[in-house]
């Protein structure tokens, strides 16, 4: 049976989150190998600081632009590729530093927001604690839910730096933020969906971590300084191997989204934007 592409299909309207996920699962499927390869390399590269940071950051952009050239049916070989991103891997760590600053910085004032509502609610409520606790929960949804949203804006940020021309760290943050107007609440779904995909991995990952712990305390003992040394060594590899598997499905969603967002804004099948 053919496989369907997005770039041929005759989609008019927007594409559905199981588009989106089935689409993101069978680019994982079919280029597992190079993906997880690369993904690998760049959990490796975490752990140098900065540097290493920066080169994450333009790997991981890397696999979104090898996707993007699979869902337009010009797909781009790794090095050729390389070649495009290595250039912005800077203006790409440094998108990555403001986006986590702005959720940094949202995080902070939801915070205070929250300690100081939930100090008013207590002085005026008292000891109907009922009501403090509906308050308080209400409270912490609404966060969420700002908090998501804007999560949702911004989760494409990596995409404009890796595919397009004249773009910069802020600019890529702006771009965002244009090119999700109008779709939050579908990529919201599939962010969820997208969590749901990737469920399994992190559950196996926390039962290992459990087996790892019982069996070393086992063998050499909790007291063992040794235990330790052991202990969080296989963690980090664990955490490498199940983030290099998890990443190419989540950056090959990402460049799907971004495709499916640029062709019905900017009609992107008929030119694209750096070109």
């Amino acid at each position: 049976m053919p496989k369907k592409n997005l770039s041929s299909s005759g989609q008019t309207g927007p594409l559905s989150v199981g588009n989106v996920v089935s689409a993101s699962l069978r680019i994982y499927r079919d280029h597992f190998k190079p993906y997880f390869g690369l993904a690998f390399v760049a959990y490796l590269w975490l752990l140098v600081p900065i540097y290493g940071w920066a080169k994450y950051s333009a790997i991981s952009a890397l696999i979104s632009r090898l996707a993007f050239g699979e869902v337009r049916e010009n797909p781009e070989t790794v090095s050729d590729a390389r070649r495009e991103v290595n250039p912005r891997m800077w203006g790409l760590f440094w998108a990555g530093t403001l986006t986590f600053l702005i959720f940094f910085g949202v995080s902070l004032v939801g915070g205070l927001a929250m300690a100081i509502l939930a100090g008013g609610a207590a002085a005026i409520f008292r000891q109907n604690y009922a009501i403090l606790a509906a308050f308080l929960v209400v409270a912490v949804i609404a966060f969420l839910i700002i908090y998501i949203r804007i999560f949702s804006r911004l989760l494409i940020v990596e995409l404009p730096l890796a595919m397009e021309n004249n773009v910069n760290a802020s600019s890529a943050i702006s771009r965002s933020w244009q090119l999700t107007k109008g779709s939050v609440g579908r990529i919201q779904w599939i962010v969820f969906v997208g969590i749901l995909v990737s469920l399994p991995m992190t559950i196996v990952v926390q039962i290992l971590t459990v087996i790892v712990q019982v069996v070393l305390s086992a063998v050499l003992g909790r007291e063992s300084g040794l235990f330790y040394l052991v202990y969080y060594i296989l963690i980090v590899v664990l955490s490498i191997v199940s983030g290099a598997l998890v990443t190419p499905f989540w950056q090959a969603m990402k460049a799907i989204i971004y495709y499916d967002l640029r062709s019905r804004k900017e009609g992107l099948g008929l030119k694209m934007r750096d070109r």
